[in-house]
């Protein structure tokens, strides 16, 4: 696999190695299962192509790995890391639409590959029955996008970039419960692209395990990703499983 991909198992299987030293350090470990639809728009210096009238994209379900490790070292701050499996083909139709120097004039197959990876780095402002949590993330995607039309010729697309986001995450843990709600999220606005990640999320924790629920609706919205403008959204439900030391 690539490199971000072992990179997230690597980090994962860290934080469980150090679950012995829960007295010292904190953290979780989850797995999801998102089942986001998606829409919006890409082009290549022509006209704008539709992923879900267009190419066919509608609900498809993703998994999300991640790992997170707290400390009680000053100044340090936390990491959480996140990598999304979001990967899926689909056959569209297009009417004579130029793209990237091939006309697409009839059925095109897509397939598109948007997995990436989450790094955050955050300090805990507030830690009781309200958490408040500041920091900065790094969303790397290291995927591609390729279309193939009727005759067989494709144009394939590296969707290799870095956003540089600013991450917050504010959860209130209700009084005498193992119930805790809450609202965390990455955002960027900088020099034309535009990108969010946000989830709105109720948990449940016993012991050492823990379930997740809530809604997460991922945008973004970056010009010129090798030679291609992507304007996309997923949005949709999860539910996650986790073990919390």
């Amino acid at each position: 696999m690539k490199l971000v991909k072992r990179g997230a198992v690597a980090l994962v299987a860290s934080l469980v190695s150090v679950m012995s030293f829960a007295d010292v350090l904190g953290g979780s470990v989850a797995a999801t299962y998102w089942y986001p639809s998606m829409s919006g728009d890409i082009s290549s210096g022509g006209d704008n192509i539709q992923v879900d009238d267009d190419l066919g994209f509608d609900d498809e379900g993703a998994f999300i790995i991640s790992g997170v490790l707290e400390h009680p070292v000053p100044f340090l701050p936390n990491v959480r890391l996140q990598y999304y499996s979001i990967d899926d083909e689909e056959t569209g139709s297009l009417d004579n639409v130029s793209y990237k120097g091939i006309t697409y004039d009839g059925d095109v197959r897509t397939d598109i590959d948007l997995s990436h990876i989450d790094v955050t780095l955050y300090y805990e402002i507030l830690d009781n029955w309200v958490n408040l949590d500041v920091g900065l993330t790094a969303k790397v995607f290291d995927g591609e996008l390729t279309l193939t039309n009727e005759d067989g010729e494709s144009s394939k697309s590296n969707i290799n970039h870095v956003l540089p986001m600013l991450y917050g995450s504010a959860v209130f843990e209700f009084p005498i419960t193992n119930l805790s709600a809450g609202v965390e999220g990455s955002v960027l606005t900088f020099d034309g692209d535009t990108a969010y990640d946000v989830v709105a999320k109720v948990r449940y924790t016993y012991l050492f395990m823990g379930v997740e629920a809530g809604y997460r609706a991922l945008g973004v919205d970056v010009d010129d990703i090798s030679g291609i403008d992507v304007d996309t959204r997923l949005d949709g439900p999860f539910i996650s499983a986790m073990a919390v030391f």
